[in-house]
């Protein structure tokens, strides 16, 4: 998309040539790491998904002072407040701690987790959307019971799958993963009860081996009727809903369901641009220009029309009824909660998903796995100097 709107709209508004090179997710972010590890200038703008962008962004300028019209009014506070580094809340990274807040990208993906649910079993069930846990868990147990039909599907694949979908059900029953100090926190009785729930309760309602579950097993799921309820993402809802499949005309989507107490917590899964630091300033300049065009009223309204993930409050405004999913995306943007912003995001993520994956499983028990992820995490972060 990013590619295509520069082709389509920025190249022609600005008259500057923009050369997007594609690569896989895992060669994009090892071509970002050299680029700016050794200080290269071959590639002006650095395009990142928000988990890499702690390990970046001291690599990236500060963006305002490239945008030749300043940072859009319109954009989303959350997608801001992500494109900053060290991040303005949260606990910090010991390299950090001293510094103040500064802009060093923006967002020109909105993407954040939406819940999907089949509409014609819950009405069959009598039951209204969801809005809590509690909620989905009720409605799925009544739908469990129609024959051929699972009343949730968990992605329950180890590693990120499974730690990306056990977020919002973590963070909305005990909070942030994290205290200030970097403390593990799911390690608490909220934490526990958290992960019970979501490896006993709603997998009791899902298909029986989702511990091999990605997204492309949710899709089709949900798609075939298989399945009446999921987490999900914009553009695993747009597959879910454009496939000629049965049930894919009876799927709605709201936001993230919350806590009985309102605390809801849909994961940002934003992508960033950002300028690198060692190119020349004249390449500086011209990203700049480059971002301004992407970003601005105009080019989010033509993103929108080619199957774009906005992030401003005016794109959204203008074009809530442009797909099925993009309301229940608008609020869920406006509450997301982004992952820890430490570099060591990765080894957490693995320590976490190893445990989490053989709770589902059933090897272990909930208390087992939070005791044993509060261990193992919080070593890396003490060999590492947070504490």
């Amino acid at each position: 998309m990013f590619r295509r709107l520069t082709d389509e709209f920025v190249t022609v508004e600005t008259g500057i040539e923009v050369n997007v090179e594609l690569k896989p997710y895992d060669a994009l972010y090892e071509q970002n790491r050299k680029l700016l590890a050794e200080k290269r200038d071959e590639f002006d703008l650095v395009f990142m998904d928000d988990p890499w962008f702690p390990n970046f962004a001291s690599d990236l300028e500060p963006i305002v002072e490239y945008l030749p019209d300043g940072v859009p009014d319109e954009y989303i506070q959350t997608t801001l407040d992500i494109a900053h580094w060290p991040t303005p809340r949260g606990p910090l990274p010991p390299e950090v701690r001293d510094e103040d807040p500064t802009l060093r990208g923006l967002v020109v993906v909105g993407n954040t987790q939406i819940f999907v649910y089949n509409a014609a079993y819950f009405n069959q069930v009598g039951y209204d959307p969801p809005e809590t846990y509690r909620d989905v868990l009720e409605a799925g147990r009544a739908i469990d019971e129609i024959d051929g039909v699972h009343g949730y599907v968990i992605r329950g694949a180890q590693g990120n799958p499974i730690v990306t979908n056990f977020f919002p059900v973590g963070f909305s029953q005990a909070g942030s993963m994290f205290d200030t100090d970097w403390r593990f926190q799911w390690n608490s009785q909220d934490g526990i009860e958290a992960l019970r729930f979501f490896v006993k309760e709603l997998a009791d309602i899902s298909p029986a081996d989702v511990t091999k579950y990605n997204e492309d097993e949710v899709v089709t799921t949900l798609a075939q009727g298989t399945a009446a309820q999921a987490s999900t993402w914009p553009g695993t809802a747009s597959l879910a809903i454009e496939d000629d499949s049965p049930a894919t005309g009876d799927l709605a989507f709201t936001v993230i369901p919350s806590n009985g107490d309102g605390r809801r917590a849909p994961q940002q899964g934003n992508w960033i641009v950002g300028i690198n630091s060692y190119t020349s300033e004249a390449a500086k300049k011209a990203s700049g220009k480059v971002i301004q065009s992407f970003v601005s009223r105009e080019g989010q309204e033509r993103y929108v029309d080619i199957g774009g993930v906005p992030f401003r409050h005016d794109t959204f405004e203008n074009n809530l009824d442009a797909r099925p999913w993009m309301e229940a995306l608008y609020e869920s943007l406006q509450e997301a909660r982004w992952r820890p912003r430490t570099p060591l995001w990765p080894v957490i993520e693995q320590e976490l998903g190893l445990r989490l994956h053989s709770a589902l499983g059933g090897p272990i028990s909930a208390e087992e796995a939070m005791s044993s992820a509060e261990t193992e995490i919080e070593s890396v972060l003490k060999n590492a100097g947070y504490y």
